[in-house]
């Protein structure tokens, strides 16, 4: 479980640290290492050892792994729906984008990447990555927040205020 508290504790740490790049030219180069960082800390968390939940694990399996491939399948086309903002990880969009996945949800790629890593879990059975889970997701969460209000809001304005009244943040209205 210490592993679990530290492995958390540098999620939150790199999230700061990715905010900060956010607003800072000199942490510009964090960006993707960030990036990085925020999806494999997560997905590292079943290596280590831990109880595993005895539920009918074949099943959890076939769950996971479908949970895995929807996930992927939504940032791919996430992805894809904002190919021509720039490459870099962290610029301002020039344009709101509300088609494609974003025509449903604001955050498809978060979505996709919770989808993911509930996935992996599943497939994993790891109790102490499930609860690690939680809080990780809950982080995900308060991210997706505080980049619409301090970010997308003031960039947008009125524009994403009707955006978000008309979608749901990670389910559809």
């Amino acid at each position: 479980m210490t592993i679990q508290v530290l492995l958390l504790a540098l999620f939150a740490a790199n999230l700061a640290l990715i905010w900060l790049a956010q607003f800072q030219d000199k942490f510009k180069w964090y960006r993707f290492l960030g990036a990085f960082i925020l999806v494999v800390l997560p997905l590292a968390s079943v290596f280590f050892q831990q109880p595993v939940f005895e539920l009918d694990y074949f099943w959890w399996r076939i769950a996971g792994v479908i949970a895995i491939i929807l996930g992927l399948g939504l940032i791919v086309w996430a992805k894809l729906t904002v190919a021509s903002l720039p490459a870099e990880i962290g610029q301002q969009p020039k344009k709101l984008r509300t088609e494609g996945p974003y025509a449903f949800v604001r955050h498809p790629i978060y979505l996709g990447l919770i989808f993911v890593f509930v996935g992996w879990w599943w497939a994993a059975a790891a109790v102490y990555s499930f609860y690690f889970g939680m809080v990780i997701l809950a982080m995900i969460w308060i991210e997706a927040y505080l980049e619409e209000k301090l970010l997308l809001e003031k960039i947008f304005g009125a524009e994403f205020i009707d955006y978000r009244r008309r979608t749901g943040m990670f389910w559809i209205k």
